[in-house]
């Protein structure tokens, strides 16, 4: 089972802000990531971090569809409103 939980450090101790559906005595691995910087920003190399993953889970998602206006023309394709007159459009 591998789920993500938040806790609290207090005097050396991680104290989880919810209970795990586990048996006592049983053996668990802990990767801690810390969230702020000690002024209560987060961190640069955080703030990094979550660039870098956004980045990637773009590049992964990207899908080409072959229609140059999509993004403008997004609720013609979507409802099927007509479309915007484009700047060339209007000066015929």
């Amino acid at each position: 089972m591998t789920t993500n939980l938040k806790a609290i450090y207090e005097k050396g101790v991680l104290r989880l802000e919810t209970t795990l559906p586990l048996p006592e005595g049983a053996e668990v691995e802990v990767t801690v990531t810390t969230h702020e910087a000690h002024n209560g920003e987060p961190s640069q190399r955080i703030q990094d971090q979550s660039w870098d993953a956004l980045t990637q889970l773009l590049a992964e998602c990207a899908i080409d569809t072959g229609i140059s206006d999509l993004a403008r023309e997004h609720d013609h394709y979507i409802y099927g409103t007509p479309k915007k007159l484009s700047d060339a459009d209007s000066t015929r």
